[in-house]
């Protein structure tokens, strides 16, 4: 009975996502030039539109671990901030779609937090720059900035640690707030996964360098639920073709970490370049 119970909701389960796929396109014509008649010829094609599963989106989110925790986990088991880790302030510049920008908003993201829980100042001035750019690009200037700029306070109080720690922390409290209920779910979405694979990519190798991997380990081993939901997100965004790569890319992570509650530096050895891709070519 009890099996029998079990294979009802797993088929449950399979239809919702198989039904949420569906719903996430929007039929729009296709011009294919003229008939033999003169008459203009078209063909429906589906287009995919994440605002249909906005609610799954936000949803998802709301579940997410905060990344602020990946930063201070590591700080807590004694990694040292490594700068070279973090995205260079020059490669927004090389972000020319919407998705990549989106991406990259989540990546530099995580390098704030990651630079205001270890107090780096200069680092957290730098990125909000560069994040209040892209944020342009995207056209989110009112939604993120105008109103709170907390932004443009993060850069006047660099060498302040308790304002950067506070005013980062607010910063992303008023992006998950502002997004949530926006119009926009595809670059909510996007810019997720994108600061918590930063998180993930910056885990992984700081374990990989560290002497003594015992603390980190444990941190990694944290992070299962983490991967899962990334995961969910990325299949919810995999009707766009242009994430599908990522979607399928990031299966063997999750594998790794359903099959092994405890990560050990044999799994660790797997994880570092699976993430290392991902991100890589994230910022193609």
């Amino acid at each position: 009975m009890k099996n029998l119970l079990t294979k009802h909701v797993l088929l449950f389960g399979i239809a919702l996502i198989l039904i949420a796929g569906c719903n996430s396109a929007t039929k729009t014509k296709e011009k294919k030039g003229a008939t033999s008649s003169g008459q203009e010829a078209s063909v429906e094609v589906e287009v995919f539109d994440a605002v249909k599963i906005k609610d799954q989106i936000v949803e998802t989110i709301r579940k997410m671990p905060s990344e602020k925790e990946v930063a201070t986990l590591l700080n807590e088991a004694g990694a040292s901030y490594i700068f070279d880790l973090t995205v260079p302030a020059e490669q927004a510049e090389k972000l020319m779609t919407k998705s990549d920008q989106s991406f990259g908003l989540g990546l530099y993201s995580f390098d704030l937090l990651y630079a205001s829980v270890y107090n780096m100042g200069a680092a957290a001035g730098e990125i909000s720059q560069v994040s209040e750019q892209l944020i342009d690009k995207l056209g989110l200037r009112n939604e993120l900035i105008s109103t709170k700029n907390y932004l443009g306070r993060i850069k006047a109080n660099t060498s302040n640690k308790d304002s950067l720690d506070f005013l980062v922390t607010q910063d992303l409290n008023h992006f998950h707030q502002q997004m949530s209920s926006g119009n926009q779910p595809d670059v909510y979405a996007l810019s997720v996964i994108g600061s918590n694979v930063e998180a993930l990519y910056i885990l992984s190798q700081s374990t990989l360098l560290a002497k003594n991997k015992t603390k980190m380990l444990d941190v990694m081993s944290k992070q299962t639920e983490r991967v899962k939901l990334v995961f969910t997100l990325l299949e919810l965004m995999s009707g766009d073709e242009n994430i599908k790569p990522y979607y399928e890319q990031f299966k063997p992570v999750v594998t790794i970490f359903e099959e092994n509650q405890k990560i050990t530096e044999k799994e660790l050895a797997e994880i570092g370049p699976l993430m290392e891709k991902v991100r890589k070519n994230i910022l193609k």
